[in-house]
């Protein structure tokens, strides 16, 4: 195995039990997973002669549900409602999260269920941030670019969902991966998944190191947060570098409990039993292959596996999807002879993801007589290339109330490891669990978070001081 792969999860997340009813008429929505607790209900209507049969270049198109899917990191959540007979639907919403809205034609088979997607303006995501309603109106269904529009005005919308215009701007600006479950029937059976109980997903695990000044730069090392901040601009600035992004699908495995990552190969770049990785791309252009695949542990109630995108030593490599074109991502499960297909899946190039928009936990290991007794934090974003403070409703519009967490590996063994919960908060200080510990006893440092769009992101660690090292 690759030591780049050799990553903890440094956070538990919980798995959720997709599941709804099926509402029927006007208005009637579906139960979500057991996660969706309620609180926001967003309602609206279609044109009568949209909801029964909408004109496309292959057919007549049916709309009759509305679903929503909250993309968050190891299980999305789902509901959906039936369009009534006079076009109208409602969705009961759990406030504080991101939704993508689709509009569905049930009697279509895979990604072909999928009418349309909401958007507005830059928003493609309807993120409510209290309890309260929303009503579309008369929702703009345009079944040629796959776009509806709410029939409400923007400013109208944002207000009504509780939404700050600043945070808005934020979210429309990379909201655009949660994209990826547009499909409503995922395993392809011709049935929507969410009526069958039947759970997917697909998360990305984005990995990076923190440099000095630049990609070029050294990595930042222990010492470099202790009792200072990494700096924030000017030629020493922290450069995000990134490294390695993995792309994993998850099912149940009660479905399928096969191993389909050869292990022992050293380039990891063999699947097993028939297992299959298929990338197209919307403009007909040939995807750049994976540098190699990877598997998550086992065990759980969900299997996963995905492939590895190798940022840092492939120059040219770039994530599909982060073209300017859609791609779609399909996993055959070989055993079982079942076909994953995600759709509309939209990343960022690596020089955005440097340039603008990256959320990051800043730490300071704060020091008494040579003794961690407290660590400083704040959330930084990066913009046009160094980093500003992140407001307090950027992160609650993009990062979950768990917020993030710190690992550390303390001398002699890697196994001897602790951390600390970091708040979704835009700073503040943390006791130290250990009083009896120097920076110089660090072998390793992580720092990680998952956000609300379905990435887990590994950013802001650092090295061990030189000649500082840990038994495996």
């Amino acid at each position: 195995m690759k030591p780049w792969l050799a990553l903890p999860l440094l956070l538990a997340v919980g798995c959720s039990s997709d599941g709804a009813s099926d509402g029927g008429g006007g208005g009637g929505s579906g139960g979500g997973s057991g996660v969706n607790t309620g609180g926001f209900k967003i309602k609206g209507s279609v044109p009568e002669t949209i909801a029964a049969r909408v004109a496309t270049a292959s057919a007549p198109r049916t709309i009759t549900h509305v679903m929503a899917v909250q993309p968050i990191s190891a299980s999305p959540i789902r509901t959906i409602a039936a369009v009534g007979a006079d076009g109208s639907f409602a969705l009961d919403l759990t406030p504080g999260q991101p939704y993508v809205f689709v509009f569905v034609d049930a009697n279509a088979v895979g990604a072909d269920m999928a009418v349309a997607i909401f958007r507005s303006q830059t928003l493609d995501t309807v993120a409510p941030q209290m309890d309260g309603s929303v009503d579309m109106g008369m929702v703009t269904v345009d079944p040629m670019t796959g776009t509806a529009t709410p029939g409400i005005a923007y400013d109208t919308l944002i207000a009504g969902l509780g939404l700050d215009p600043a945070a808005a701007e934020y979210l429309g600006s990379i909201d655009d991966l949660s994209l990826r479950y547009a499909n409503p029937d995922i395993d392809g059976d011709g049935m929507i998944d969410i009526l069958e109980n039947h759970q997917f997903g697909i998360d990305f695990h984005v990995r990076s190191n923190m440099r000095r000044g630049s990609a070029m730069g050294a990595n930042f090392t222990v010492a470099d947060m202790t009792d200072q901040f990494y700096p924030v601009t000017g030629t020493e600035v922290a450069t995000p570098v990134f490294n390695l992004t993995s792309a994993y699908a998850m099912y149940p495995s009660s479905m399928d409990a096969t191993s389909y990552v050869d292990q022992a190969n050293p380039n990891m770049s063999v699947l097993l039993h028939g297992a299959a990785y298929t990338v197209t791309v919307a403009d007909g252009s040939i995807p750049r292959a994976n540098t190699s695949f990877s598997g998550m542990p086992s065990g759980g109630p969900m299997a996963s596996w995905g492939a590895d995108y190798d940022l840092e030593h492939d120059a040219a490599l770039e994530l599909p999807g982060s073209g300017g074109s859609p791609a779609t991502l399909a996993f055959t499960l070989g055993t079982i002879g079942t076909t994953l297909t995600f759709t509309n899946v939209v990343t960022r190039t690596k020089a955005s993801l440097t340039a603008e928009g990256t959320l990051s936990i800043f730490t300071k290991l704060v020091t008494t007589a040579g003794m961690i007794s407290s660590v400083d934090y704040k959330w930084m974003k990066t913009q046009a290339g160094q980093w500003v403070p992140a407001t307090d409703d950027e992160i609650a519009v993009t990062i979950g109330s768990a917020g993030g967490f710190m690992s550390f590996h303390v001398v002699p063994n890697w196994n001897n490891q602790m951390g600390l919960s970091i708040p979704a908060t835009a700073s503040g200080n943390l006791p130290w669990p250990n009083a009896a510990l120097q920076p110089g006893q660090i072998c390793g440092l992580g720092v990680s978070f998952d956000d609300k769009l379905g990435l887990r992101h590994f950013i802001g660690g650092a090295d061990p001081n030189p000649g500082v090292t840990c038994t495996p």
